[in-house]
């Protein structure tokens, strides 16, 4: 074994992080739910569990060979975690949201280039997340899924990619990588009883499996029947991002549309505008894009995504995203 992975834990300390993390679970779900009013799956306390075993050797370990370090609200789950507050006073749902994070997207971990980081897809407030998405912050900004559904199964598939380049490439990669791929492989299987487990308690969300037509930016979320047309597809986003680029007045008579939809009952196309103009980030189009948004997850029933529109387009302009801190201790 190389020196590297011979740091990582055995089965007792496996069970320890996950005891510790199990009891933590209740305090850090009722903050989340009193910050976010959303739900927080039972699968992130065994996400929190895993790195909290690999103590420092291993986790930094798994950021050199993935490039993945635990992040945004996982940081809940750290042993002063619930003294965690927002710095300079700013609302803590605005930790790790970068400023084209579509509302539905909740950071849990970052990735190693261009502003990569991975989060929970809440498509409902009332239900757990569908799966977990990824997002280059400092690329394209656009919001994908694998459609893992526990961010340990995101691990999973991470490494499986990393594998498959390595076999695509040989020379990119040499049998120690591979050894320690391995080794990092196996401890998240040794997690993965926990994890299933973790997920069959709170079931899946019923959002999961939808259609999601091709929107711009980020998933479509998922829609209810009655909800109206969104309008998705390939041509018409394409033709869309087309006009919004240019400024095209047609805009202003989709933007028009989508409201009048809106206001006898049909919210679609309003998201889906809206979540379009917020990735797009056009000045001409940002109070709109809130506008659209925040009315159409309030006619959802989505009344939590629709607060947390509104506090990022607040702060969208902030220079650091790293928003959770320790409460400093004032001087004697």
């Amino acid at each position: 074994m190389d020196d590297d992975t011979a740091a990582l834990p055995d089965r007792a300390r496996r069970e320890a992080s996950l005891s510790v993390m199990h009891d933590r679970f209740d305090g850090v779900g009722t903050r989340f739910r009193d910050v976010y009013g959303l739900r927080l799956p039972r699968h992130m306390a065994v996400f929190a569990a895993f790195f909290d075993s690999l103590g420092k050797e291993g986790r930094d370990l798994a950021d050199d060979v993935l490039g993945l370090r635990p992040d945004g609200i996982t940081s809940y789950f750290d042993a002063d975690g619930l003294a965690l507050t927002g710095r300079d006073g700013l609302d803590e749902r605005l930790e790790s949201r970068f400023r084209c994070d579509p509302p539905e997207f909740v950071t849990i971990m970052s990735g190693d280039s261009d502003g990569l980081h991975f989060g929970l897809w809440y498509d409902d407030p009332a239900e757990p997340p569908s799966f977990v998405v990824h997002n280059y912050a400092r690329d394209s900004a656009e919001t994908w899924t694998g459609g893992r559904r526990s961010g340990l199964g995101e691990i999973l598939r991470q490494i499986d990619k990393r594998d498959e380049d390595a076999s695509l490439d040989p020379e990119m990669d040499d049998p120690a990588a591979q050894r320690r791929r391995d080794a990092l492989r196996q401890l998240v299987e040794e997690f993965g009883d926990a994890d299933r487990q973790a997920c069959a308690v709170d079931g899946p969300s019923r959002w999961a499996d939808v259609h999601r037509p091709p929107i711009l930016g980020a998933l479509c979320p998922a829609l209810p029947a009655d909800a109206g047309d969104p309008r998705g597809g390939y041509e018409r986003s394409n033709e869309r991002y087309q006009a919004y680029r240019a400024g095209a007045p047609e805009v202003r008579d989709w933007i028009a549309q989508a409201e009048r939809e809106l206001a006898v009952g049909a919210p679609a196309y309003a998201l889906v505008l809206g979540q379009e103009l917020h990735w797009m980030d056009a000045a001409a189009f940002r109070a709109d894009s809130l506008r659209l948004l925040t009315g159409a997850y309030r006619a959802l029933g989505r009344d939590a995504l629709a607060g947390i529109a509104a506090v990022h387009h607040a702060h969208r302009g902030l220079r650091s995203v790293g928003v959770l801190t320790r409460a400093s201790t004032p001087l004697a």
